[in-house]
């Protein structure tokens, strides 16, 4: 399993890829019929969104693994992750909040501006507090009421995973003879925390983000192999009964996703070669398709995708080219703006 992740022969770009239009896939049911259930795919509580973002997490524990071993001291560890999130987020709320909410609130014009709300959904959400998902006079008669961007629940967890990683990091725990002193506790505490109902979703994406961490640390040990994947997949059917079960199937699902992200295909380096817009479609494809819904009630689902599709990948290319690959090539001034890109 064993990959180079600044090397474009890889198909990292390409599953990304996938999972984000999942993602956009899975949520435009319930936003066009205020159902959650009418998603073909749905059981358990899983979509295909969901399903998606585990593999996410699973990449991002594999990567950001990688990142640590180049970039170990702190400053350059939480200035590389806040380069890779921060600007195309600022820019997405900004774009949500002054310009999409403005044009579909039901409120007057100065009115809205004038809300504490308005200014509230744009602070809390830049500062990863997610809670507050709702702009004034926004989206108040779509069938999924008030939301503008549900799509960003995810982020917060994905910094405490960061933190996770680096911690373990330092402590000295990421190699291959201590690795499983944090892998096999983590994964107990997870089905401890999903079982208790504690914790909100951190345990249903931790998993998967061990998993990758782990596989990262076994890369030149563990080969990306079908018949251990088949294997994973039959001790998931095995253990259906067990309290672990929900953990395993997510370690499965990581390490099926990583046996094809580490590989090479012709499709991988095509889309590597061109960018990596999987961010940008997570980030619009919410707020796309809410708009869509509001100004075209009638749609049917199919009708709604046919549009918010191209319509996000437009924004999520613009996104890419005009703010996520300038911010990480842009050079950090010194070490005063890395800290403060680091608080």
């Amino acid at each position: 399993m064993a990959v180079s992740a600044a090397e474009q022969r890889n198909n990292f770009n390409l599953l990304r890829l996938a999972c984000a239009i999942a993602v956009i896939v899975s949520h435009s049911f319930p936003l066009t019929t205020g159902v959650t259930e009418s998603e073909p795919l749905y059981q358990h509580g899983l979509t295909l969104g969901g399903y998606a973002v585990i593999v996410f997490f699973g990449i991002s524990g594999f990567l950001i693994a990688g990142s640590f071993e180049r970039k170990s001291d702190v400053m350059r560890f939480a200035v590389a992750r806040a380069r890779r999130i921060y600007p195309a987020l600022t820019v997405v709320l900004l774009v949500s909040t002054l310009l999409l909410g403005a044009a579909v609130t039901d409120l007057p014009l100065i009115s809205y501006y004038r809300q504490f709300g308005t200014f509230e959904y744009l602070a809390n959400n830049f500062m990863f507090d997610t809670t507050i998902k709702g702009l004034p006079g926004v989206f108040v008669d779509n069938p999924h009421r008030y939301t503008v961007n549900g799509s960003l629940w995810s982020l917060p967890l994905e910094v405490i995973c960061y933190c996770l990683l680096y911690g373990i990091g330092r402590a000295g725990l990421m190699t291959p003879r201590r690795c499983l002193i944090f892998l096999l506790p983590g994964l107990a505490l997870c089905s401890f925390w999903r079982i208790a109902g504690v914790a909100g979703t951190l345990p249903h994406v931790m998993p998967s983000f061990l998993t990758g961490m782990a596989l990262y640390v076994y890369r030149e040990r563990i080969p990306a192999s079908v018949p251990l994947l088949i294997a994973l997949t039959a001790a998931c059917f095995a253990t259906r009964n067990l309290a672990i079960h929900e953990e395993l199937v997510r370690v499965t699902i990581a390490y099926g996703a990583l046996c094809f992200a580490t590989g090479s295909s012709a499709a991988g380096r095509y889309v590597a070669a061109k960018g990596d817009y999987s961010y940008g479609l997570y980030l619009y494809g919410w707020p796309v398709t809410q708009a869509i819904v509001f100004a075209l009630p009638w749609m049917t689902v199919a009708g709604v995708l046919t549009l918010t599709l191209p319509i996000t990948a437009a924004l999520a290319c613009a996104s890419w080219h005009l703010v996520e690959r300038p911010a990480l090539r842009a050079r950090v001034p010194g070490p005063k703006a890395g800290a403060v890109l680091a608080v």
